[in-house]
Order: C-alpha cells, then structure tokens, then sequence
C-alpha cells in the first residue's frame, strides 16, 4: 500500500452520483480524489509535465462533458485511467521526442538526481507493452485487475508483462545504477 490516502467509497460514490446529476461542485470533488494520482500517471507516461498537466486537464474535461454516462460504481477509476492513457499515446503519437522532465531538482543532491534521471530514463526506454503495466501497477498500486481492464488484456497476460517488464527494468538499470553512483 502506498502513501496515498484511502478515501471513503461511499463519499466517492456520492460525488459521483452528484456529479451525474449535473452538480458542479462534483467534478472538483472528483478531481480532489484523483487528481494527483491522473497527473502522475500521465507524467510517468510522457516524461514531460506540461504535456501531463494538458493530458489531466483534458482527462477532467471529458468526464464534464460525459456526465450523464457516469455509473457510481467501481468501474470509474478504470474508466478514468483509460481516458488518461489513451489521451497520452494519442500525445506520444503527435510528438515521439521525449525530454527531461521540467521539474527535476538539479539543485538536490546528485547522486539522488542521477538515480531518479537513470530510473526515469530505463523505464522509458522500455517498450509500452511492459512500461503500462509498471506504471499502473508499481507505480500508480493499482490492482492487477484494474490495471489489465485499463489495458484491455486479461489479468494473466498483464502478470506476464510485469513479470517480464521488472526483469527487462532490472537489467537495463544493473549497469547503469552502477554508472550512475
């Protein structure tokens, strides 16, 4: 479990539901629960915090717009992250050049700062097919099978893609950890 604070199902679920029924207070209630969580996402994703920023702005966007589609049930967050993924391949797709992330503290110490840029850097020369499922669920801790729907695959081929991409993540970051330090 990591940091993140649980929230009341049943408040979310009210939001939700408000939010349905056109309540313009939800929407920032909504976006208060995830949207930190959407913004790292996107930001892991695309390794770029304008383009993350414009991908979660845009993600809050399309749920005001699809309101009335909504079902206070679990498969928001799903719905939500999928919004968000497809908002960044589509991203990817308009720009393949990925930069350094804006905010890396170059001022902080640099054997923290090189880490970070090393691990960032491993994990994006990884393939989507193993980098999603890293983010979604080792990053992001969300369960394998919220994560496969997101996807659109099954949970066995999700688990084989994590297995695969933590092994592919540890060998690129075996000799370049030792570079980097």
């Amino acid at each position: 479990m990591s940091g993140e604070p649980q929230y009341d199902t049943f408040a979310e679920k009210r939001w939700l539901a408000a939010l349905a029924k056109g309540d313009p207070e939800a929407l920032g209630a909504i976006y208060e629960i995830y949207g930190e969580r959407i913004f790292r996402y996107a930001f892991r994703m695309l390794g770029n915090r304008s383009d993350a920023e414009d991908v979660t702005a845009e993600t809050f966007l399309r749920v005001m717009r699809r309101m009335n589609e909504l079902r206070a049930d679990g498969a928001f967050r799903t719905w939500l992250f999928r919004i968000t993924r497809n908002l960044c391949i589509d991203k990817m797709r308009q720009h393949k050049l990925m930069e350094l992330p804006a905010d890396t503290p170059y001022n902080s110490s640099v054997d923290r700062t090189t880490l970070r840029i090393t691990v960032h850097q491993a994990l994006k020369e990884l393939p989507d097919e193993y980098r999603e499922p890293l983010i979604l669920c080792d990053l992001e801790d969300i369960s394998a099978k919220d994560a496969a729907e997101v996807l659109k695959i099954s949970v066995p081929a999700l688990k084989s893609r994590l297995y695969r991409g933590r092994r592919a993540l540890r060998d690129k970051l075996g000799g370049s950890l030792e570079r980097a330090l």
